[in-house]
């Protein structure tokens, strides 16, 4: 067999020449596709679809034009993938379980959420003043579960739904405050059965336990100790706010009253929103300002979140990641 001779400078040479043409029909490629794609993006960054009679924007084009008119990522429906936009009118603005309400912040009894009489609906852990005490469901549902906890941790039974939307403020009250938040429906006021008689709750001894857990059921002593300065109001034990669970375990971890907490999450937008982990589920809420009649908000598209207006200056958006 006769040996074969390879010129290496040759195949070198055959190689580059192979290398080069390759080059240059990428580059032809490249301007021709740069070219024919220029042709069909508009003003907006969206291609022009060619099926139809007529050639229509399609808005799924993932880049925008930048300001020399050439294609660029930064594209705002990617940054929203999985968010809608919603519009809140400003009625809701005095509506929700995170409202600020008092006298010079009052809200309507049209505010409140779906209601349920108690006597049809309590456990056994807790008695009613009397007939007809009314609150809204979520909360009622929670002061049940609150009520059960006390009993399972004390042994005790002895509180008493003194008032909910309407609380005896007169002569020989046991709770001798009336607050305008009451009208929400989202608070109880609390006394105690004292061996067949009334008497007040001084957040104290075994039924301390109430102040120290009921942000796990999803309320918060809404004037607590030491917040006076912020609330303008002195402890209150007896007066509790339900704001749900996720709320109530953020304030009780970082010890805010309610008006700290709302001043705490207008640092928080809805890119960069406040996030946290409750029972193994990842949360994100951010503020947003009123806008006036109309306030636009980013919210998941699949639900699970909440809109929560302040009723001083704009809204709290809540939603599960």
């Amino acid at each position: 067999m006769s040996k074969v001779h390879i010129n290496k400078g040759r195949v070198a040479l055959t190689l580059l020449a192979v290398v080069i043409s390759m080059s240059v029909v990428d580059g032809v490629r490249r301007e021709f596709f740069r070219v024919n794609t220029r042709s069909k993006i508009t003003e907006e960054g969206t291609f022009l679809s060619n099926s139809g009679a007529g050639k229509k924007n399609d808005p799924t084009a993932p880049f925008t034009l930048d300001a020399d008119g050439q294609p660029t990522t930064a594209f705002e429906g990617v940054m929203n993938i999985g968010q809608s936009e919603e519009l809140i009118p400003a009625d809701k603005l005095s509506q929700g379980l995170l409202v600020l309400a008092d006298e010079v912040r009052p809200v309507s009894a049209g505010s409140k959420s779906a209601m349920v009489d108690l006597l049809g609906c309590k456990n056994e852990y807790y008695t009613l003043i009397e007939e007809g005490v009314m609150l809204n469901e979520d909360a009622a549902e929670a002061l049940n579960a609150l009520m059960a906890g006390y009993n399972a941790a004390t042994g005790l039974d002895d509180f008493v739904v003194y008032g909910t939307t309407e609380t005896f403020t007169g002569t020989g009250s046991y709770c001798p405050r009336y607050f305008q938040e009451s009208v929400t429906g989202n608070t109880v006021d609390l006394a105690l059965n004292g061996l067949g008689s009334v008497i007040a709750f001084d957040g104290y001894d075994e039924e301390g336990w109430v102040v120290q857990n009921c942000a796990k059921y999803g309320f918060i002593v809404r004037y607590p100790e030491g917040k006076q300065d912020k609330t303008g109001e002195s402890f209150c034990p007896w007066h509790l706010r339900y704001v749900g669970k996720l709320h109530a375990a953020i304030m009780d971890r970082n010890q805010l009253c309610l008006e700290e907490y709302l001043d705490f999450l207008k640092s928080y937008t809805a890119d960069k929103p406040y996030e946290f982990t409750y029972d193994n589920a990842a949360y994100a809420i951010y503020y947003i300002a009123s806008a006036g009649e109309q306030t636009k908000a980013m919210v998941p598209i699949g639900g699970n979140y909440d809109i929560s207006g302040n009723n001083t200056d704009g809204y709290i958006v809540t939603y599960k990641k």
